[in-house]
């Protein structure tokens, strides 16, 4: 126990470790970001990929081994103990138990008994009547499977951990942008996706109250799965769940450069190759006008007056930006013209599998179920031994209970006075 909790407090801490410092990045990032002597530690270490490190996983498979090693050597003591009772003790049982009673009952030992089992009953105690010649002996309990609570939060931890290595090491996730009409192939997934249509409803001050991207799945060459998805109603497919996180313009474009015509999309703010060391960015403004401060800017979100601002650069140096109306070319330099043909919406769709979930989800569902067990279904189990005597019977009880003992004493001292009560 003492190990399994020495490893839980080290994982976690490199768990911490694991959310501070950026995951899977270039080693430049960390060199310049920590500086070379702290980069090429965290390279040693693989701490720029932890969870899929080959000392984290070593602490997760000991960890695991741990678990099911401990819940092994006590599963089959505990399954006997379960499902085994005895009913016939010696008088010596009952008067050395923590937890006894004894008293004497004017009734005859078959009519104490059958209160006693009656109580018991009511109280939902499984009970066992074993007849003597002296009497009779009964045995009774209830919640004996509460003792398996702290076996099943054992097992969930084990699943959880399973789970969630188990999804960092074969899950991914990503980030596609596509336009009205476009496909997209996503490419660990192996399928594709098409948005058909995108559209958005707006509040009165056109701010945006919900968008629907309207999507196909395309697998192996056919339609498998149509669904019109929003925020908080994703798409999910062989695994990989789609959810609605943005959305933007994208221009068509019409290049032409040495009488070829090539047609290209623009995204805002995303350079586009132009070819000859040539790239250019645009910024959309779908109902364009001059502010107060000379600024362009768009009074609303919908396409009343397009206008479309460009920058080109010749490598990394802004050569040339204007803005220009859709329809009119624009020069780029002696040998090429570049015309802003027309404009749709994009969707912008975050996406991520993770197989381990439903080890994580099972194992989330035992702990809880582990939990109740533990805290509200307590084992209580109760002996009586009734004696006939001369002018009635003697009843002696005993009890066991892990938790709540005084609770189980006068639950049995109780059950004692019923039997032990003179007849009316």
């Amino acid at each position: 126990m003492r190990l399994n909790l020495f490893l839980l407090i080290i994982i976690a801490g490199v768990s911490v470790f694991g959310s501070i410092i950026p995951q899977g990045e270039d080693p430049a990032f960390y060199r310049q970001s920590y500086g070379p002597l702290r980069a090429a530690v965290i390279n040693y270490l693989q701490m720029s990929d932890i969870f899929h490190s080959w000392w984290f996983l070593v602490l997760c498979f000991f960890l695991t081994a741990s678990i099911l090693a401990c819940s092994a050597n006590r599963l089959l003591p505990l399954w006997r103990l379960t499902m085994s009772f005895r009913q016939q003790y010696g008088e010596d049982f009952y008067t050395g138990s923590s937890i006894r009673d004894q008293s004497y009952s004017p009734k005859s030992a078959g009519e104490a008994a059958n209160i006693l089992m009656a109580g018991l009953r009511k109280r939902h105690y499984r009970v066992f009547r074993e007849n003597r010649q002296e009497g009779f002996y009964l045995y009774a309990d209830r919640g004996r499977f509460g003792s398996f609570g702290s076996m099943l939060v054992h097992l969930s931890l084990v699943l959880i951990v399973t789970g969630a290595l188990y999804g960092r090491m074969e899950g991914f996730k990503g980030y596609v942008s596509i336009p009205e009409g476009g496909l997209s192939e996503i490419q660990k997934a192996g399928f594709s996706l098409q948005l058909d249509s995108f559209r958005i409803d707006y509040y009165g001050d056109y701010t945006p109250k919900q968008y629907y991207s309207d999507l196909k799945v395309i697998d192996q060459g056919r339609e498998v799965i149509k669904k019109v998805i929003s925020v908080n109603d994703p798409l999910t497919y062989k695994g990989v769940t789609f959810y609605q996180t943005s959305f933007g313009w994208v221009i068509d474009g019409v290049v032409i450069s040495g009488g070829k015509e090539t047609k290209i999309d623009l995204m805002e703010r995303e350079a586009v190759s132009l070819g000859g060391g040539l790239s250019i960015k645009i910024m959309f403004f779908p109902d364009f006008y001059i502010n107060e401060s000379g600024h362009p800017g768009t009074k609303s979100p919908l396409p009343n007056n397009p206008r479309v601002f460009y920058v080109v650069y010749q490598g990394s140096r802004a050569m040339t930006y204007n803005l220009a109306s859709l329809a009119e070319p624009v020069q780029i330099g002696d040998a090429m013209t570049l015309t802003f043909s027309g404009y749709r919406r994009y969707t912008g769709l975050q996406f991520a599998s993770d197989p381990g979930i439903p080890a994580v989800y099972l194992g989330s569902a035992l702990m809880i179920l582990g939990l109740f067990l533990n805290f509200y279904v307590i084992p209580r189990r109760i002996w009586f031994m009734v004696n006939n005597e001369t002018s009635g019977c003697r009843i002696l009880a005993a009890g066991s209970s892990p938790r709540f003992q005084a609770r189980l004493e006068e639950e049995i001292g109780v059950l004692a006075a019923e039997a032990a009560k003179p007849p009316a």
